[in-house]
C-alpha cells in the first residue's frame, strides 16, 4: 500500500522515539509511514530524534512530581531533534537508576499516587490530540498503572478506534511473588489493562502463548507480532570459531537477568581455571549493586557497559556465541513469561549460536525449544554442564548459529510484519 494512503496514528508512549536508544521495537513498526501522519505522546524527559514521526507531547515525569506541589499544569508539544532539559533527563535517570538496583514495591506505589495527583490532565493535550485528528491509536499496554490511565482519558474524550499491543504479563498475579505491595499494584494496574484490552479494535501480542491467553481473559482474537528481519540482505556464513570463544551479551539486566549472567561467570571460573577457554563480553546500560558487578568483571568476563544501537549488530556480529538470558530465580521466573525479547530476533539475524538460560515455562525458552534454535540451560545447574560440551564443540556452535539463522528466517520475515502490521492497522481505522 502506497504509505500515503495509511490512516493517520497517534501512539500513546512511555517512552522517547529516539534513534540510537536502543529502544526501537515501535520506532521499526511505523519505519512504513508516512512521518507527517504520525504523532507521539510520551512521558519521558528526553526529546525525540526519529525519521518515522514529526508530532510529539511529552508529558515528562519530573513535571508530573512537582506540579503534585505547584498546581501548575503539564505537558507540552516538543520538537524533532531538539536538545533535552539536561538538568531534568540527569535527575530522571538517576531515579531510575536507583529504582534499577533496588526493587522497591512500596515506591512502584508512590509514583502511581504521584500520576494520579499530577495535572497532566491539561487544555494543551486536548489541543494536541484534537489537532491531530488520528483516524487511529496505537495503544502499547505498560506494565505501570498511570500510563493506562493516560491512554484512557485520551480514548475517553477523543475516541476513535484503537489498537493495543501487549508485550508481556502485565495481567496475571504469577509475577507477583510474595510481596503484598506488589499484589497492591497489580490490582490497580489490571483494571486499566482490562479496561483496554476488552474494548480494543485489534489487540497484538508478541507470542502465541500470550495471544491464546489474552483471548481467554478478554475476548479478543490477538495477532501475533514480532519484530521483523529484512533477510533480503543476509545470508548465514559460517566462520572459525575463535579461540577463546568470544561470547556476548547485549541488553538490560532488569528482572533478575544479572543472576543468570552471574551463573555463566561462575561456570566459567571452573571452565577457565587452566587457561581462558571463553570470554563473555556484557554491553548493558543497567548499572547493579558492587556485588553483581564483581562476578561480572571476572572469570573471563568484562562489564562494558551502554552502546550506541548502531554499534549493537556488529558486536554481536563479532561473537562467536550471543546470550540470551532470563531469571530463574523465584521471585522473577514469570517477569517473562509471556514476553519476546526483540534481541533474540537480532540473534537470529546475526547468524550467530544462542546460548540461553531460562525456565522452559516461559515463552521465549519455549519458542527456542520449540524450534531448536539455541543450546539452553533450563536450571543453574545446568549451565555449567551446557556450556562445556558447547565451548569444546566449534562445529556445534556452528550448527547452533544456522539454526538460529534458519529460525528467524522461517518465523520473523520482515515483509510479512510488515503486511500484517498495516493490514490490522488499517482495518482498526475503518471501523
Amino acid at each position: 500500500m502506497d504509505e500515503k494512503m495509511l490512516p493517520k496514528v497517534m501512539a500513546i508512549s512511555l517512552s522517547t522515539w529516539k534513534e540510537g536508544s536502543g529502544i526501537h521495537t515501535q520506532t521499526d513498526l511505523f519505519k512504513f509511514w508516512d512521518p507527517s501522519k504520525v504523532a507521539q505522546i510520551y512521558t519521558r524527559s528526553d526529546t525525540p530524534n526519529t525519521p518515522v514521526c514529526n508530532k510529539f507531547f511529552q508529558i515528562s515525569e519530573n513535571a508530573v512530581i512537582k506540579s503534585v506541589l505547584s498546581r501548575k499544569p503539564v505537558g507540552r508539544e516538543v520538537q524533532n531533534g531538539i536538545a533535552a532539559d539536561q538538568k531534568a533527563l540527569e535527575a530522571e535517570q538517576k531515579l531510575y537508576t536507583q529504582a534499577h538496583k533496588k526493587k522497591s514495591w512500596l515506591m512502584t506505589l508512590a509514583r502511581e499516587l504521584v500520576w494520579s495527583l499530577g495535572k497532566w490532565k491539561t487544555a494543551a493535550l486536548d489541543k494536541f490530540v484534537s489537532d491531530f485528528d488520528a483516524d487511529v491509536y496505537f495503544v502499547p499496554i505498560y506494565p505501570v498503572a498511570y500510563m493506562g490511565k493516560i491512554q484512557r482519558y485520551i480514548l475517553k474524550k477523543h475516541p476513535k478506534p484503537y489498537v493495543c499491543y501487549l508485550a508481556d504479563d502485565n495481567y496475571s498475579y504469577l509475577p507477583c511473588g510474595k510481596n503484598v505491595f506488589a499484589y497492591i499494584h497489580r490490582f490497580f494496574l489490571r483494571k486499566q489493562v482490562k479496561a483496554l484490552a476488552t474494548n480494543c479494535d485489534a489487540m497484538f501480542t508478541i507470542t502465541k502463548i500470550e495471544a491464546e491467553d489474552t483471548d481467554r481473559l478478554f475476548g479478543t482474537r490477538s495477532v501475533v507480532l514480532t519484530k521483523g528481519i529484512d533477510y533480503s540482505r543476509l545470508t548465514f556464513a559460517e566462520k572459525q570459531v575463535q579461540k577463546p570463544v568470544k561470547m556476548v551479551y547485549t541488553g538490560n539486566l532488569l528482572i533478575g537477568r544479572a543472576s543468570s549472567l552471574v551463573a555463566i561467570s561462575k561456570a566459567l571460573k571452573e571452565i577457565n581455571k587452566d587457561g581462558t577457554v571463553a570470554t563473555l563480553d556484557i554491553y548493558s546500560p543497567t548499572v547493579l549493586d558492587d556485588k553483581t558487578m564483581q562476578w561480572l568483571n571476572e572469570n573471563g568476563c568484562t562489564y562494558r557497559g551502554v552502546v550506541p544501537k548502531e554499534q549493537v549488530a556488529e558486536i554481536q556480529r563479532s561473537a562467536d556465541v550471543v546470550v540470551f538470558v532470563e531469571s530463574l530465580e523465584a521471585r522473577h521466573r514469570f517477569d517473562a513469561r509471556l514476553s519476546f525479547s526483540t534481541k533474540l530476533t537480532d540473534y537470529f539475524a546475526s547468524g550467530k549460536c544462542i546460548f540461553a538460560i531460562g525456565d522452559e515455562s516461559i515463552a521465549p525458552i519455549a519458542y527456542l525449544q520449540e524450534n531448536d534454535a539455541a543450546v539452553i540451560a533450563t536450571d543453574y545447574s545446568q549451565v555449567r554442564s551446557q556450556l562445556e560440551k558447547l565451548l569444546a564443540d566449534p562445529k556445534k556452535i556452528n550448527e547452533y548459529g544456522h539454526k538460529a539463522f534458519d529460525c528467524g528466517k522461517r518465523n520473523h520475515e520482515q515483509s510479512v510484519v510488515k503486511k500484517t502490521f498495516i493490514e490490522t492497522i488499517c482495518q482498526a481505522a475503518k471501523r
